[in-house]
């Protein structure tokens, strides 16, 4: 599959595009955008741009493109496909990017996110620190068209993307990092019974099937990345910092109740 599906290395051949996002418009934008590139607008680069709105669609579309003899050069992936949720699909952005790197590993990805995107953070963490197949960046829908567009044809190019969207990723302290507080399947489970919303410890860690004593031992440790996470420029987060412990866990649990069961999670833990 990934012989089939390598692009041409002719600078001057049409790169192919897939977009993994749930809102159906968003291909038109990113023609619009790119279309106002001066790579595009000069001929030097030419691009199709198709879209599915599932991550569960990539198979067939990838398998079609290699029945006609097409590859994609790049995939912009959306992380939060909230749209799918009360349907049938639990799939989102971290299965895309399996997916992708399943059946098109020739391909770049690099992840399409709003800034308003429920679990966010969460998922930008999972993707760069606990997928075995990484996005080369990440790009928000909020930043400057102009910026989007560079940034999509610089990857087109087969450019290295800027450090500064990764920075965050790359540098983060070790025990900031998401594989340290949610790395085994008890922690997961701590997790996801933190996400139920209940204020009783002994029933909480009985959901976790783990004692109370371990779960106090775990909010306490987990309070430093739930506040690296909720930390924004300029907001010292005082009312949040102030919480206790199994109040800030179980707040921050259920509020990403959605990342926390996504069936894709229990594939990047250890077993």
């Amino acid at each position: 599959m990934a012989e089939s599906l390598h692009e041409s290395n002719d600078p001057t051949a049409v790169r192919n595009i897939l977009v993994v996002d749930d809102l159906g418009t968003i291909e038109y934008s990113i023609e619009g955008m790119l279309n106002r590139h001066a790579a595009v607008v000069s001929g030097r680069l030419a691009f199709e741009v198709t879209q599915v709105t599932s991550p569960d669609d990539i198979p067939a579309t990838v398998e079609l493109a290699s029945a006609l003899g097409r590859g994609y050069s790049l995939a912009l992936v959306d992380l939060d496909f909230g749209a799918h949720r009360a349907g049938g699909s639990q799939s989102h952005g971290l299965t895309a990017l399996r997916l992708l790197a399943e059946h098109t590993p020739a391909t770049r990805t690099a992840l399409y996110t709003a800034d308003v995107e429920g679990n966010r953070e969460l998922m930008l963490r999972a993707a760069f620190e606990l997928c075995p197949h990484k996005p080369s960046t990440w790009i928000s829908k909020s930043s400057p068209p102009e910026s989007q567009a560079e940034t999509i044809c610089d990857l087109l190019d087969g450019k290295d993307p800027p450090l500064g969207p990764l920075r965050p990723y790359v540098f983060r302290p070790d025990h900031l990092r998401l594989h340290t507080v949610c790395g085994t399947r008890t922690q997961l489970r701590l997790w996801q019974a933190l996400a139920l919303g209940l204020d009783n410890r002994g029933q909480i860690a009985a959901h976790a099937g783990t004692s109370a004593s371990t779960l106090d031992k775990f909010v306490a440790r987990v309070r430093p990345f739930i506040l690296d996470c909720l930390a924004t420029p300029g907001d010292t987060q005082a009312p949040v910092a102030r919480a206790a412990n199994l109040a800030l866990a179980v707040r921050f649990a259920y509020s990403n109740r959605a990342f926390f069961t996504d069936p894709e999670l229990e594939r990047l833990v250890a077993r």
